[in-house]
C-alpha cells in the first residue's frame, strides 16, 4: 500500500537531513509553518466545499419527505462501506495516528479517505465534517512531510504544522487549532500557532471564494449575553445537563460498536447497518438529520412551543444517531451533533431556571457537551470561544469546566472508545 521510506530516514540527524532550508528554528521554521498551513487550511476548505456541494445535489433533488431519509442514509452507508474496502486499511483515527508520525506514503488510501468523508456528511450523516477533513488532511501532510523531511521529529512536526492549519481553518479558531493539532506536546506550540493562523487564513479565502457564504453555514448561532457571578454558578446545572447529554453518546457509541463488532464483521456491511438505524431513527425526527449546528435555532424553537420534555428527547435522539454513524465508522466528528444535544439539554434545564438568561444556559449546555463528547475539554473550550463569541466567554468556561469533571468520574474506557 504504501513506500517505505523510514529504514533510511532516522540514521540522519540535523538541518542537513532535510530538503528543506535550514535551520528548524527562527524565521526559517516560521515561514515554513506558514506555508503548509496555509496550504492545509485551502485543502480543508476544498474538502468542505466538496462535502457541501454533493449534500446539495443529493437533498436538493429529493422530494421534501421524510420517506426518503431511510433510502438515501442505507445509500451512503454502501458508499462508506465501498471507501473502506478500496482503502483496505485502519479505521479512521487509527489512520489520523499514523498520519501524525508517518513511516510511508499512502496516497490510494487517501483518496478513498477523502471519498468515504465526503460521503458521510452528504448523505446526512450525524457527524460533524471535522474528522473527516482532519483525516484527508492528515494523509496528504504525511505525504509532504515523507517528502520534504528525513527525521521522524521532523517529519512529525511537518505533519502537525498541516494539520493545525486545517483544523486551525474548519473550526474558525486560529488557537483551537494548534490545541486539538498536538496532543503530545511535542512540536513547539509557536510553529502550530503559526500554522493555525495561515489556515485560517487559507479556509476563509478559498471557502469564500468557492462558495459565497461558505463560513456562514459552519457557523454555530451567534449569541450574547451579560452575566453575573450568580448567573455563573447557575449556569453549572445547564453544564451538567450538557455534561449528561455528552456521556449519553459516549455509552451509546460504545454500545453500538460492542454490537456492530460481534454481529457484523464485514467493513461494507457495517456502515450499512449504521445508515439504517440512523434513517430509522431521523425518519422518526428529521431534526435529528446532519451534523446538527444548522439546526440548533429551530430545536430551541420547538422546545419553546412544546416544553422541555421534547428538548430532552431531542437531545438524546442526537446523541444517539450521532453514536449509531460514529460507531459504524461513518467517517466524521462529533462537536456540531454534541453541540446540539447540549444546547436541547441545557434548554431544557431553562425551565426550571427562569431567572437564569437562555443564552448562558444554552452556551454552557453546548460547551459541556462538547468537552465530554469530544473527551477533550481543552480542545473543546477553546473551539468553542470562537464558535458561539467571546461574550459568552463566562457560560463556555463554566461549561467546559463542567465537562472536565464530568470525564474524570465517568469510566474511562468509555471516553477512550473511538
Amino acid at each position: 500500500m504504501g513506500e517505505d521510506i523510514s529504514g533510511r530516514g532516522d540514521r540522519t540527524q540535523g538541518p542537513q537531513a532535510m530538503h528543506l532550508p535550514p535551520p528548524w528554528s527562527g524565521l526559517g521554521l516560521g515561514l515554513q509553518a506558514m506555508a503548509l498551513g496555509l496550504a492545509a487550511g485551502a485543502i480543508a476548505a476544498v474538502t468542505y466545499w466538496a462535502m457541501i456541494v454533493l449534500q446539495g445535489a443529493i437533498w436538493g433533488t429529493l422530494p421534501d419527505t421524510r420517506w426518503v431519509i431511510l433510502p438515501v442514509m442505507v445509500a451512503g452507508g454502501a458508499a462508506i462501506g465501498l471507501t473502506r474496502l478500496m482503502a483496505a486499511g485502519p479505521d479512521l483515527e487509527a489512520q489520523i495516528a499514523q498520519a501524525r508520525d508517518p513511516q510511508a506514503i499512502h496516497r490510494r488510501e487517501a483518496i478513498w479517505i477523502a471519498l468515504g468523508a465526503i460521503c458521510a456528511v452528504a448523505f446526512g450523516g450525524v457527524i460533524g465534517p471535522e474528522a473527516g477533513i482532519l483525516a484527508v488532511t492528515a494523509q496528504l501532510s504525511s505525504i509532504v512531510s515523507l517528502r520534504l523531511a528525513r527525521t521522524a521529529a521532523s517529519r512529525r512536526m511537518l505533519a502537525e504544522a498541516c494539520i493545525s492549519g486545517a483544523l486551525a481553518g474548519f473550526y474558525g479558531s486560529p488557537a483551537g487549532g494548534p490545541v486539538h493539532a498536538e496532543p503530545r506536546d511535542t512540536v513547539p506550540k509557536p510553529v502550530l500557532l503559526v500554522a493555525g493562523l495561515a489556515g485560517f487564513v487559507g479556509f476563509v479565502v478559498v471557502a469564500e471564494t468557492l462558495m459565497q457564504g461558505a463560513i456562514a453555514m459552519m457557523r454555530l448561532p451567534r449569541f450574547t449575553a451579560e452575566s453575573t457571578v450568580w448567573d455563573a454558578l447557575t449556569a453549572c446545572f445547564a453544564g451538567a445537563a450538557g455534561a449528561a447529554a455528552g456521556a449519553v453518546f459516549l455509552v451509546f457509541r460504545s454500545r453500538v460498536s460492542a454490537v456492530l463488532s460481534r454481529s457484523v464483521a464485514s467493513r461494507f456491511w457495517q456502515p450499512v447497518a449504521g445508515g439504517a438505524a440512523a434513517g430509522l431513527l431521523c425518519t422518526l425526527a428529521p431534526i435529528l438529520l446532519f451534523s446538527g449546528h444548522n439546526e440548533i435555532g429551530e430545536m430551541l424553537r420547538l422546545g419553546a412551543e412544546h416544553g422541555p420534555g421534547l428538548l430532552v428527547l431531542l437531545g438524546i435522539g442526537k446523541a444517539l444517531v450521532c453514536a449509531v454513524c460514529v460507531a459504524s465508522h461513518w467517517q466524521g466528528g462529533v462537536i456540531f451533533p454534541m453541540c446540539f444535544a447540549g444546547a436541547a439539554a441545557g434548554a431544557a434545564v431553562l425551565f426550571l431556571l427562569p431567572w437564569l438568561d437562555p443564552v448562558l444556559g444554552v452556551a454552557a449546555g453546548m460547551s459541556a457537551a462538547a468537552a465530554v463528547g469530544m473527551a477533550r475539554p481543552l480542545v473543546a473550550g477553546a473551539i468553542m470561544l470562537f464558535t458561539v463569541g467571546g461574550g459568552l466567554a463566562v457560560p463556555v468556561f463554566v461549561g467546559t469546566l463542567v465537562g472536565w469533571y464530568s470525564l474524570r468520574i465517568l469510566p474511562t474506557a468509555l471516553s477512550e472508545t473511538h
